[in-house]
């Protein structure tokens, strides 16, 4: 039996073949994207949309069925439409959220026939679509007589809608102290980061984070360098600035930004011609740079307009953008950013003055912008700053990510020009790892995962008995 672990989310595709790996009849490959299924045939195929690829869910499952592939399908209870294809291809073998790699496993032995779904037949077949077939239901229509169902006539494009609200026939499981998955996509984010005083800490808190992400979730991710004064990203990513395009108006060398200014002023700037602008990491091979602008001259003569065409651009391609800003809020190259952004990232380190400062920021564009996108880190911290207790009193109201200690060897990595994420341990990495999961992108580790990992040895962050890079 060959089997294809295929969900989209590395920690669960590893999860689960470590626990069949122990099995002598099951060959496991794991399968990142979603054209691969068009050059190999499997047995079975565990699947969920967040795994990447051109074709949409249904090519998907008409592909596997059509090579004789039993489908496993993660989903959750929100995805009516996928769920509804599964009942077109008979795939009997559906997951809900939470998911747990055991279930998943125990699906590849135990395959599920009709009769183990019927409740969810019963339920998703009377739920209706939407007119666009997004697949939010808009009304449930009762089956049977629930006695607790209510009518509700709610008007939606100035239609008249009876809406019949019934009791789920499915709970999602509880799940205490274990690390689960969901297989929910997560929007598309654009995520500004700012700081008011050491314009280093989010070019250095970008890096980390980029290269994390980029090892942690297949996703296609983004970082622009708009720090238009001191453009840095190129120097703590370790790449060369310069990006190979010419043309009559790039003669020379030319940084992302320069060059995709001369499109912008041609018009000519558009998604299929975007990954021409960009550096690709040689080593993590889903993340892209946008170099940054090193011509003053030019950053006066460059409209906010263009910053905001960058970004709708890039949107449109990546799943993820983290856009590096200057202090300066007056730049339209920091506020267009922000003012874009699903989440803005402040960083600060923790003493009174510069938390003071940024506050003071974040009130002034509090008309403009709500409270609840802008997420505070804590970065270098040391035994001098304030204490835990001081700085959550101080930032009432708000979400703070994480709080980032001081390492000297973090000037070693950028006099080296080598992020400094690359060869670190479990312990120091977990700072990282809370924003990561405090933005939903990866699962929270429980209370227990957090003792264990305490008491074990440190040691080098690996994967596949290698150091992970």
């Amino acid at each position: 039996m060959i089997l294809a672990i295929a969900t989209g989310m590395k920690e669960l595709d590893e999860r689960i073949k470590e626990i069949l790996s122990g099995k002598e009849d099951i060959e496991i490959q794991i399968v990142n994207y979603r054209e691969f299924f068009d050059k190999k045939e499997f047995d079975i195929a565990i699947v969920s949309e967040r795994l990447i690829g051109d074709m949409d869910i249904n090519q998907l499952f008409f592909l596997l069925k059509s090579k004789n592939t039993r489908v496993i399908y993660l989903t959750n209870e929100d995805d009516v439409k996928g769920i509804k294809k599964c009942f077109g291809y008979s795939i009997n073998d559906i997951l809900f959220d939470p998911v747990k790699p055991e279930d998943a496993a125990n699906l590849v032995l135990n395959p599920n026939s009709f009769a183990d779904i019927t409740d969810i037949y019963l339920k998703y077949s009377n739920m209706e679509l939407e007119k666009n077939d997004d697949g939010t239901p808009i009304k449930i229509i009762n089956a049977g007589g629930n006695k607790n169902g209510e009518t509700k006539v709610i008007e939606k494009n100035n239609e008249k809608v009876v809406e019949k609200v019934v009791e789920k026939v499915i709970e999602k499981p509880v799940v205490v102290k274990e690390t689960v998955y969901k297989t929910k996509i997560l929007k598309q984010k654009i995520f500004t980061f700012y700081t008011t005083d050491n314009a280093l800490l989010t070019a250095d808190l970008i890096t980390q984070i980029g290269i994390l992400l980029s090892q942690k979730i297949e996703q296609k991710i983004l970082i622009l360098d708009f720090n238009t004064l001191f453009p840095v990203m190129d120097h703590f990513l370790g790449i060369n600035k310069n990006i190979d395009i010419e043309s009559k108006y790039d003669i020379g060398d030319n940084t992302s930004l320069v060059a995709m200014y001369n499109a912008v002023e041609r018009n000519i700037l558009n998604s299929s011609n975007f990954s021409n602008f960009v550096k690709k990491h040689p080593k993590y091979k889903n993340l892209d740079i946008a170099t940054g602008l090193y011509d003053l001259v030019l950053f006066e003569k460059m409209p906010n307009e263009y910053f905001e065409r960058i970004i709708d651009t890039a949107a449109a391609i990546y799943d993820t953008i983290l856009i590096n800003t200057n202090p300066d809020i007056s730049l339209g190259s920091t506020f267009i950013p922000i003012t874009k952004a699903t989440d803005v990232i402040c960083v600060t380190e923790a003493n009174y003055t510069e938390i003071r400062n940024l506050l003071f920021v974040i009130n002034s564009l509090k008309s403009k912008i709500s409270q609840d996108k802008f997420k505070i880190v804590l970065s270098n911290i040391t035994d001098k700053s304030l204490d835990e207790e001081t700085i959550k009193e101080i930032f009432k109201g708000y979400d703070i990510l994480s709080h980032i200690p001081y390492d000297e060897a973090k000037e070693v990595s950028l006099n080296e020009q080598k992020p400094f994420i690359g060869k670190i341990t479990k312990r120091k990495l977990a700072p990282y790892t809370n924003i990561l999961e405090n933005l939903d992108y990866l699962p929270k580790t429980s209370f227990l995962d957090k003792v264990f990992i305490g008491n074990k040895k440190e040691k080098k962050l690996e994967k596949g008995g290698k150091e992970l890079e």
